[in-house]
């Protein structure tokens, strides 16, 4: 079973009940900073997706900053229908929309969002995934869009088992990097901090960054 599966058929709803407490709070500071990098660029925002949604909270945050239609892709069971029940009584939850699924297909059409999110879930995507998943989040992403990223941030790929469940895999790289080398990406900003605070943390094994990166336009040259 691909690890896709395993969280679709419990393991999400398990990391959702573990960090419940810390994943209803709403706006967390990793969104902060992406909404002030966001805003000069608010014009041409109109649409966000975020893979790994979770709560929906910090969606819904940026959704109502950006004053922008939002769509999440959450393999929790149980944090969709929770999300679906209480939105409504939750700033931007109005106009965010949350749905079961993974990275590895994003049932939207082509060019879609103006903003993509990858909300710390690209490192438990098994290998056999990883480049899908990245087909799948250029092909929604509209050209001039900008696409976040935030994950662990090791100085080298490696792999190690998955505290929570056996015969489940964190694979931690520098995501940024993948889309940065195929030359239709720049970076725009990086921010490094520590897994468990907001400085950054010495312990590469630890350290978790937040990038912003712009998807050019295809242009030809002559």
């Amino acid at each position: 079973m691909s690890q896709a599966k395993d969280f679709i058929n419990g393991e999400g709803d398990a990391w959702f009940n573990r960090n419940f407490e810390a994943v209803t709070k709403g706006g967390n500071n990793t969104r902060k900073i992406l909404v002030d990098w966001c805003t000069p660029f608010k014009k041409s925002i109109s649409t966000i997706l975020e893979v790994g949604a979770g709560s929906g909270y910090p969606l819904a945050y940026m959704s109502e900053k950006l004053d922008a239609k939002s769509e999440g892709i959450e393999p929790s069971k149980q944090a969709v229908e929770l999300w679906n029940k209480n939105k409504i009584q939750i700033k931007g939850g109005g106009n965010t929309n949350l749905r079961v699924g993974t990275a590895n297909y994003l049932p939207y059409e082509n060019k879609k969002f103006d903003l993509l999110v990858f909300s710390f879930c690209l490192y438990l995507v098994d290998r056999e995934d990883l480049f899908q998943s990245i087909s799948e989040a250029d092909r929604v992403l509209k050209n001039n869009g900008l696409l976040a990223i935030i994950d662990f941030d090791p100085l080298k790929p490696f792999k190690n088992e998955y505290s929570h469940k056996e015969n489940i895999f964190s694979f931690k790289n520098n995501y940024s990097n993948i889309f940065l080398a195929s030359g239709h990406y720049s970076l725009m900003y990086k921010h490094s901090f520590s897994h468990h605070d907001k400085i950054f943390d010495t312990d590469v094994n630890e350290r978790v960054s937040l990038s912003l990166l712009f998807k050019e336009e295809e242009t030809i040259y002559k």
